[in-house]
């Protein structure tokens, strides 16, 4: 499965996340002669999981599998590959997070691929078996029938969302962009949605067209988040932007307000500050 690049960088790249927890102490390794402690999902049990999901599937946690040919109501295309793009592993503490990708063949470019998110649950009290404790089917990312990337990402004392990254290029602009994910009872919550870059030079050459230069755009925002500062146990979190606009150099950084629900940005500032196109 051809798959984009990666806008954000992972947990450890300080080019994305300018500050970042330390990660948890390993969990002792998962024996099956023994009884896993609370928090484990074991591979059988996410494999389990994932055929429910994916009925008649070859499913596999390594490497692509044919996807199942389904008829949508909407007639849209059905994807002819899946893989799980991510998983937060039996080391990771709480509940286990994977991530399905899927790709469509003979796609063009505004065609976007397909992520399926899963929160699974290890077996707690009298139940035995672990089971789906959140889902999202179908979140569009990436292009040409292919997803962008997905990571994991801490937004606060266990808490863990996925990052679901995207890029798109026309007329000469190219823009890529984020959206965090995080499970929320039994459901998935958008918490925050952002480019993270954002430049016209397919269009604008201002070394090669100094005409250009006063509307020439290169311009990287990396999310930052800061573990020290937290408000009802989600970290703060900024966006932080360098490049050139109109031939100056940019750096600065813009706040976000977490409501409860999402972190809060005013579209107008991340148009005029930050990399999103108005």
């Amino acid at each position: 499965m051809k798959r984009l690049p990666l806008l954000l960088a992972t947990l450890g790249a300080t080019a994305a996340f300018a500050a970042t927890p330390a990660p948890p102490a390993p969990r002792p390794p998962y024996s099956p002669l023994t009884t896993p402690a609370a928090g484990v999902v074991t591979d059988a049990e996410v494999l389990r999981l994932l055929r429910t999901a994916y009925p008649g599937e070859a499913v596999s946690l390594k490497g692509e599998w044919k996807a199942k040919a389904a008829h949508r109501t909407d007639d849209a295309p059905a994807p002819s590959l899946r893989s799980v793009c991510a998983d937060s592993g039996l080391q990771a503490p709480g509940p286990r997070l994977v991530a399905v990708c899927a790709s469509f063949d003979d796609a063009g470019h505004a065609q976007a691929g397909e992520v399926d998110l899963f929160q699974l649950l290890d077996p707690r009290g009298g139940q035995t078996q672990a089971r789906i404790g959140a889902r999202e089917r179908g979140v569009q990312t990436g292009a040409w029938g292919a997803p962008g990337d997905v990571a994991l990402v801490e937004i606060g004392s266990r808490r863990t969302a996925f990052a679901l990254s995207s890029a798109f290029t026309n007329m000469g602009w190219t823009t890529e962009s984020v959206s965090l994910h995080q499970a929320d009872d039994d459901r998935f919550v958008e918490r925050l949605a952002f480019a993270t870059h954002l430049d016209n030079t397919g269009e604008c050459d201002p070394d090669g067209d100094r005409g250009c230069r006063a509307r020439s755009v290169s311009l990287d925002c990396t999310l930052r988040v800061d573990p020290a500062k937290a408000d009802r146990g989600f970290y703060a979190l900024s966006i932080d932007i360098a490049g050139e606009r109109g031939g100056r150099k940019v750096k600065r950084s813009i706040p976000t307000t977490f409501d409860g629900t999402r972190y809060r940005v005013a579209p107008r500032v991340l148009v005029r500050d930050g990399c999103d196109q108005g």
